[in-house]
């Protein structure tokens, strides 16, 4: 007998599938399952909050499967581990979702993509999980409750004390309600925009801090179904990323290379900002990635970037490009803990290794970028993490090997929306030329970008 399961628990099995055991991208795996399948607004925005909660609290929920189950956790077959997490996540976060129905419904996916025999399973693990005296999370167990690893949460700690790792924690746990969008003002306003979303039943309002930036409540629409998308009005971005274009302040007729460009938020946007009149030159190490680039650019209808496959830590492409640009940026790859909410899946493969090896990278792909800004130009350093090393540690450091001080912070106060710097220790920071945004202070991504200007006679 074929057994009807929900479809939209059913594609958030396969996502997590794909996450927990292949290594995918939530985000990227969530696109591809969820737009194949004919699901309702409703049912993908269901699907989407039971993904990143299953993967946001996978430490919890393993810890209370741990308790009612008789054996490891890796002993069990892989989907029905997948199955267990996810009915465990409707049990103690999805609070609309009945009980009886996080039961029933993961049972039936048992029986879908297993036996009868493991759907028993399933129904005792999570009957108990549902009962009166189910069991709960030890309080002496912070990092259990904030979803992350103790390495990862001992970090956190370390960079910013107990209390404040918790509030960073718990904003990484919250939903993100709302997505925000970039309009591409280089084609079109703020308005016609809100006017085309309206129509198509899109709620918006301005972002925080940008000019350019809306928040949409899509509740379970895509994005890439969007009128305003298809025809190259709006880029899925959030403020504290818009925020690069800003402090960079690009003029038109520039000369940019954007050392790590794909896939290409910064650099269209970048481009918008100079009103498509200039030399963008967009590298990157992966090819295919790169056409990303190339598919927003065509999409935005930017015709000043070109891109080329290089190696930023490399200096074999770069003789011919030394001292030569206006503006070069230099987003680095990072450990993206400012996107945990966003990026769930970086709490599990994030470790102390990964990020101690990230940091010389890092310092590698600043002294090239260095070389090829021109006297006078400007060289922007950014990360979408919050560890003080990758950041404004790895500035300081960059700035001890300059002899004779060749680049220098420049403040970036002018740069910014009036209502950030009200937060007066970003703006003290932001006087000497850097911000390190944070998502339970500022409500963006946690991000870090610095400003500094190549002198003139070095």
């Amino acid at each position: 007998m074929t057994v009807a399961v929900d479809g939209a628990r059913l594609a958030a099995v396969r996502v997590l599938q794909d996450v927990l055991e292949q290594g995918a991208y939530a985000n990227l795996s969530s696109i591809r399952q969820l737009d194949q399948r004919n699901l309702t607004a409703r049912d993908r925005a269901f699907a989407s909050a039971l993904i990143y909660g299953t993967i946001s609290y996978l430490p919890a929920l393993d810890y209370l499967l741990g308790r009612v189950l008789d054996r490891p956790l890796e002993k069990l077959d892989p989907v029905i581990l997948t199955i267990l997490r996810a009915g465990a996540w409707q049990l103690y976060h999805a609070h609309a979702v009945p009980p009886s129905a996080a039961v029933n419904e993961s049972v039936k996916l048992a029986q879908h993509l297993a036996n009868p025999g493991a759907a028993k399973l399933v129904n005792a693990c999570l009957r108990r999980l549902a009962a009166p005296d189910r069991p709960v999370l030890p309080v002496n167990k912070p990092a259990l409750a904030a979803g992350l690893s103790n390495e990862l949460f001992g970090y956190l700690k370390k960079w910013y004390g107990l209390e404040e790792a918790m509030s960073l924690a718990t904003a990484a746990l919250e939903n993100l309600a709302t997505t925000t969008v970039r309009v591409n003002l280089h084609r079109t306003t703020v308005h016609s925009v809100q006017e085309s979303l309206a129509r198509e039943g899109i709620e918006s309002e301005p972002g925080l801090y940008c000019p350019e930036a809306l928040r949409l409540d899509l509740n379970g629409h895509s994005i890439r179904s969007l009128a305003a998308f298809q025809e190259g009005l709006i880029t899925a971005q959030d403020e504290a990323a818009m925020l690069v274009a800003h402090i960079a302040d690009p003029k038109p007729g520039w000369r940019v290379i954007d050392l790590c460009a794909a896939p290409g938020g910064k650099t269209t946007h970048v481009a918008e900002t100079m009103n498509d009149q200039g030399q963008i030159l967009a590298l990157d190490l992966s090819a295919a990635r790169l056409a990303l680039v190339d598919d927003q650019a065509n999409r935005l209808g930017l015709n000043a970037i070109r891109t080329a496959v290089a190696d930023a830590t490399a200096t074999d492409w770069t003789h011919d490009l030394i001292g030569q640009a206006d503006l070069v940026l230099a987003d680095v790859p990072c450990s993206g803990l400012g996107l945990l909410a966003r990026k769930p899946e970086i709490r599990l493969t994030m470790t102390h290794e990964k990020i101690t090896g990230l940091i010389p990278l890092q310092h590698q792909i600043l002294l090239n970028a260095a070389t090829l800004v021109r006297p006078g130009g400007v060289l922007v350093y950014s990360t979408c993490t919050i560890n003080p090393d990758e950041n404004i540690r790895q500035v300081e450091q960059f700035l001890a090997t300059q002899q004779g001080k060749t680049f220098q912070l420049e403040t970036i106060v002018p740069s910014l929306p009036e209502p950030l710097l009200k937060d007066p220790k970003l703006a003290l920071s932001a006087a000497d030329g850097w911000i390190q945004l944070l998502p339970h202070r500022h409500h963006t991504d946690g991000f870090f970008m610095a400003r500094l200007r190549r002198q003139l006679s070095d």
